[in-house]
């Protein structure tokens, strides 16, 4: 066996150590000189935001691509102090910060966001601005981009008589309420944008004047789609909310979208004095994507004519506690969609009366007409009828499609109607809710002389389809 060389290894050992510091000393070198980085986006683009509210907030990386460790001598907004835009780098908020060091090949976050201040215009516009990194002397930039637009804001407030145009949107932030007496007319084309927390309160008269090519459109406040991954959100605002001091109200084409956040889109309370006039018309509108309730009612009046009420929460259309209801081609739809799970909850409930208890309830007359209508989806039963107490329980359907495999309860009347055949939509997962012209619903229905137009005013056939549109 040869002999250990032990002079050898005394030689070879620091030898190691040496280079193994050589090599660490090297790869933890502070770069000088020269060096490149490289950033994640090339531009960092905001969608339309009002102007003085903030957009969501955007992110991006800078990337040390060297071998060595750097010191970023600065990063910085171009527009300084007055730049629309906010930046925070790395837990840092900040319009500029100098001396960021960075391993080796390593990375750091960059977020930012948008507040626009008002302007005169009323179309969207662009600002802009630069994310200005400097290395060693040299200056790489991410521009960012945000659309933005100008608008009526209601913050918090009681509103009296007035009229709403066209001319820039309306933001309602932390609600707001038609007073007592007040009547506010909402002008074709008008938009208007609900904030999370926000509700529309009417205690006094709503009058809303939409057309087919430009309808009133209520929904959530933001834009930058993004925020809910490019997709329409259920419960995005909080509904329209009719108290019982209000009266005469009148919605005509109307989009009403992504609200129901607490309780429904349109919610109605019963008059404060008892009366059959309707409290709440609804003309060819569209009450879409709702977290709970579509329409909800509570020992109310209501007329609607030509309505699409689809994917819901909960029902589209619960009638409690008795009322007074009409409905006229109209369509109630839900399959489920992102954010509704359509398990368990049938499309509608009509009940004279309203638990208050395991054994208690409240109930009241129910006078409803339902004509020419599609209930319909997925579920067994998606309409459900129930009385109890001694109330009065009138409840008439004419021409209309449910689904409905189970009877017919006694207390319900039944004219020409057809159960249980789908009603051909087109395209629901697309909310497209137009039936085929193979579709049962065709020249299904009853003629009304009074309603004479479907939801896209559309001449109406005699006899009719049964729902929303006329199918040719």
């Amino acid at each position: 066996m040869q002999s250990f060389n032990k002079s050898l290894f005394i030689l070879i050992i620091p030898a190691l150590l040496f280079l193994g510091t050589f090599v660490s000393c090297k790869k933890d070198k502070l770069l000088t000189e020269g060096g490149s980085i490289a950033f994640s986006t090339d531009t960092l683009t905001f969608d339309t935001v009002f102007t003085s509210l903030g957009t969501v907030t955007r992110s991006f990386k800078i990337y040390n691509t060297n071998k060595s460790r750097i010191r970023i001598n600065e990063i910085s907004l171009q527009g300084g102090s007055t730049s629309p835009f906010r930046m925070n780098v790395d837990g840092t908020p900040t319009k500029k910060i100098e001396n960021v060091e960075l391993a080796a090949e390593d990375s750091l976050y960059v977020f930012v966001a948008a507040t626009i201040d008002p302007t005169t215009g009323t179309m969207p516009f662009l600002v802009q601005d630069k994310v200005l990194v400097n290395l060693n002397g040299t200056t790489s930039e991410v521009p960012l981009e945000a659309y933005g637009q100008d608008a009526h804001y209601v913050v918090d407030s009681f509103l009296q008589t007035d009229t709403w145009s066209n001319d820039k949107p309306y933001v309602i932030i932390h609600s707001a309420a038609v007073d007592t007496g007040a009547t506010l007319t909402i002008q074709k084309g008008c938009r208007i944008y609900m904030h999370a927390d926000s509700k529309l309160y009417v205690a006094g008269t709503l009058k809303i004047f939409g057309t087919k090519t430009d309808s009133v459109i209520f929904q959530g406040d933001r834009l930058d789609r993004d925020y809910f991954g490019y997709k329409d959100y259920p419960g995005e605002w909080r509904g329209i909310h009719f108290l019982s001091t209000s009266d005469g109200n009148n919605l005509n084409h109307v989009i009403i979208k992504n609200g129901g956040g607490t309780d429904a889109s349109i919610y109605v309370q019963p008059p404060v004095t008892p009366t059959t006039n309707m409290q709440v018309e609804l003309n060819k509108c569209v009450i879409a994507n709702s977290a709970g309730y579509g329409i909800l009612g509570f020992n109310a009046n209501v007329r609607a004519t030509n309505c699409l009420v689809h994917t819901c929460g909960l029902q589209n259309l619960a009638i409690l506690e008795g009322g007074n209801y009409e409905l006229i081609h109209c369509t109630f739809a839900t399959y489920g969609g992102l954010g509704i799970n359509h398990a368990q909850q049938p499309t509608a409930i009509v009940f004279n009366y309203r638990d208050t208890s395991l054994t208690g309830f409240v109930a009241h007359d129910l006078n409803a007409t339902f004509r020419n209508c599609i209930f319909y989806g997925p579920l067994d039963d998606e309409i459900v009828f129930n009385s109890k107490g001694s109330s009065a329980y009138n409840m008439n359907l004419q021409n209309c499609l449910l689904k409905r495999t189970n009877a017919l309860p006694a207390i319900v009347s039944n004219n020409n109607g057809i159960l249980n055949q789908d009603p051909e939509f087109k395209d629901y997962s697309n909310w497209n809710y137009l039936p085929l012209s193979s579709s049962p619903v065709k020249s299904a229905g009853v003629y009304d002389p009074f309603v004479i137009q479907d939801l896209d005013d559309n001449t109406r056939n005699n006899p009719p389809s049964i729902g929303a549109y006329e199918v040719n």
